[in-house]
């Protein structure tokens, strides 16, 4: 019995870590940058980009020191460098073509991945468009609106996003200032268990690759 709890146990806590997200927050202001903030977040841990945390200065020893001048004054031994018909198996051994595929097939692999589990949620994105002249205004006005329209069509068409959170965004002409501002609260978040399904699908492509390169070389010496 003892052991059928600790199985149990042990597949609640893994059961439990791969329910957690991965989220990215990115919090931005431009008139006041004390409050642009951007974090992740893995589970309950934070990691802070920006502001990053101060670290504070590692007292350095003179064992260390002294280690380090020593390494620095022994002479350095000149490597061997390869002879030309190594250099020339090493190309050989390179088959581009088959990377260039592998790199195709992995992208495409993620980005149906990343476009079923990936969330996107937007909390605010405020733009207040100005510029130098009334008519510079309508026209950046409009630039913003065509590239905002553009965007909301690829993240409605291939991402998780809610239609509420359409409804947080807002941008505005403003003819009495000179200068662009805006203000954005956005959270970009993915499961863990989801991360692992595509490591794990990236895995088994680059493995098959190898197995596939293995044994054309093996046919080619054959």
């Amino acid at each position: 019995m003892i052991a059928l709890y600790i199985i149990g146990g042990i597949i609640v806590f893994f059961a439990v870590i791969l329910s957690l997200n991965v989220t990215l927050r990115v919090i931005v202001d431009s008139e006041n940058r004390d409050n642009t903030n951007i974090y992740a977040k893995i589970g309950f841990y934070k990691i802070y980009i920006i502001p990053a945390k101060e670290k504070k200065p590692k007292k350095i020893k003179q064992e260390k020191v002294r280690k380090v001048r020593k390494k620095k004054e022994k002479p350095v031994k000149a490597k061997k460098k390869p002879a030309a018909e190594e250099v020339k198996k090493e190309k050989q051994k390179l088959n581009i073509p088959a990377i260039i595929n592998l790199a195709k097939d992995i992208a495409l692999m993620f980005w149906k991945k990343i476009r079923k589990f990936l969330k996107i949620k937007i909390y605010k994105i405020n733009m207040s468009v100005s510029a130098e002249d009334a008519h510079k205004t309508a026209m950046l006005y409009g630039y913003i609106i065509q590239s905002a329209y553009y965007l909301y069509e690829v993240l409605d068409n291939n991402f998780k996003v809610s239609r509420k959170t359409y409804d947080n965004i807002k941008i505005t002409p403003n003819f009495f200032k000179e200068k662009l501002s805006f203000n954005i609260d956005v959270k970009i978040s993915i499961k863990i268990s989801h991360v692992f399904n595509i490591g794990f699908s990236a895995a088994v492509k680059f493995v098959k690759f190898l197995i596939k390169s293995k044994t054309a070389q093996t046919e080619i010496k054959n």
